[in-house]
């Protein structure tokens, strides 16, 4: 019998890449680097969560004005809130802040601090108003422009005092036409 002589053609460019390719397959598979069986997580939907609502205002300020001055220069002030509060209010303290025509504080009249405490005696059931409020000679100076309130504090009928910064006071519009420091 003939012995049966194998043939060898030499290899070309074509099946040289496609050799190479199944290994590289082969190699990356056996790694672990190539699988196929593995699905990537679907991304966890986004929950928007809504901010907490706003705290309501303790007080809303429905005038607020300085007097004109006087000759002396003294200067009085006018204001007029509602007890946004759910609470009686037995007494309430404005902290202000008065400023001349250039934007420079106006010190307390009687005690020369930069801030003016006002003071009214109630009470204010919630939601009461309290009608105009007034106060004399409170600042002494001929080119007083406006005044702010920084904040107020509230002693309700049970006792508790509670200080409130500006962001709890509601300027009603138009309640501070004539007292713009801005």
């Amino acid at each position: 019998m003939k012995a049966a002589t194998i043939l060898r053609k030499p290899n070309t460019a074509s099946q040289l890449l496609f050799r190479t390719t199944l290994m590289i397959l082969a190699t990356a598979t056996l790694s672990g680097c190539l699988s196929f069986s593995k699905k990537t997580p679907e991304p966890e939907p986004v929950v928007e969560v809504p901010p907490p609502p706003l705290p309501k205002p303790a007080l809303l300020i429905s005038q607020m004005l300085p007097e004109t001055p006087r000759a002396r220069g003294d200067v009085g002030a006018y204001i007029n809130f509602i007890n946004g509060t759910d609470l009686t209010v037995e007494y309430v303290m404005f902290k202000t802040t008065a400023y001349d025509h250039h934007g420079r504080v106006v010190p307390s009249k009687r005690s020369g601090d930069p801030n003016t405490w006002l003071r009214v005696a109630g009470p204010f059931a919630p939601g009461q108003a309290s009608g105009s409020r007034h106060w004399e000679q409170l600042w002494q100076n001929h080119n007083l422009r406006c005044f702010e309130i920084e904040g107020v504090e509230l002693i309700y009928m049970d006792g508790m005092v509670e200080f409130y910064e500006a962001d709890r006071i509601a300027i009603l519009p138009g309640s501070d036409d004539e007292n713009s420091c801005s």
